[in-house]
């Protein structure tokens, strides 16, 4: 089941990354974000309303849940979303991936280290070294796709580690709470928050074609929607550690998409990353 949830994250986060180099030349930074934020909130919104069982739930907030959840949402997804859509501008995808890639590094010092519940073993050591040079063999970028702006780099990074800390807290979460109404209720603060800083700037302007809107569409049900359940279920599943192995799949499964869709070539590279990946997986979790 972990593994399935996994694969499902790891497979609209592959499609993410490509969608956002596309709407970048449509949209800001700011207002992609917005946008899909909103998007994903009026999508858990139309699930919980058909749902009987969970139209029946109410969120009670207390100070400490609710200081809980705008932190939280801050993590997992305005603070993430607006770096690495600046980043992106800045930074070409493929690096962007490779340095995403480390999110499960800072995730299991972050474990070990503050919430003093988990030790790092060399299985998950070697586990996670293999995972990341699984991943630069499979990116394979050159000189000129290393170019960039410092500030895209930092972005980036910065925009990893929150991420990371966005793990850690999805595990504080009190499980008997809804994931659809925890992820809903952070979608509507932040999407309203981050919609009120772009009507107030100068940033609104939008495409007229159909195109990007559909693609927008797409990124806020499914990668600031639906994936955001997923991770919190999978979180109180298998861990956060576990979890943060979404950004290793998310590069491989874009690149089969490729091959499977675009008839792209299936070459060496692909064929020495897949089974080190999916080895590393394996030996993380021994």
């Amino acid at each position: 089941m972990r593994y399935a949830l996994l694969l499902i994250i790891g497979t609209v986060w592959g499609s993410q990354y490509v969608l956002n180099d596309i709407l970048l030349t449509s949209f800001t930074p700011l207002g992609l974000t917005a946008i899909r934020m909103f998007f994903g909130f009026i999508t858990l919104s139309f699930i919980i309303l058909i749902m009987p069982s969970q139209r029946k739930i109410k969120l009670h907030l207390t100070p400490k849940l609710f200081t809980l959840l705008l932190i939280l949402g801050a993590a997992e997804a305005a603070i993430p979303f607006t770096l690495i859509a600046y980043g992106q501008t800045q930074v070409s995808s493929s690096v962007s991936a490779i340095i995403l890639g480390i999110i499960p590094m800072i995730t299991i010092v972050l474990h070990t280290y503050f919430l003093k519940t988990h030790t790092i073993t060399r299985a998950q050591i070697i586990g996670m070294c293999m995972a990341l040079i699984g991943l630069v063999i499979l990116i394979n970028p050159t000189s000129e796709s290393l170019e960039g702006t410092a500030l895209g780099y930092i972005a980036l990074f910065l925009g990893a580690i929150s991420f990371a800390v966005s793990f850690i807290l999805m595990d504080k979460v009190p499980h008997t709470i809804s994931a659809l109404h925890i992820s809903r209720f952070i979608l509507f603060i932040y999407s309203t928050f981050f919609m009120i800083v772009w009507f107030f700037t100068n940033e609104k302007s939008v495409p007229t074609e159909i195109l990007p809107w559909a693609y927008i569409v797409f990124l806020g049900i499914f990668a600031s929607g639906l994936v955001y359940v997923l991770y919190i279920y999978l979180v109180r599943l298998a861990g956060p550690t576990f979890t943060s192995f979404s950004n290793y799949i998310v590069p491989l499964v874009g690149t089969f998409l490729g091959v499977l869709i675009l008839n792209e070539p299936f070459g060496l590279n692909i064929s020495i990353a897949l089974p080190l990946i999916i080895l590393s997986l394996f030996i993380v979790n021994m």
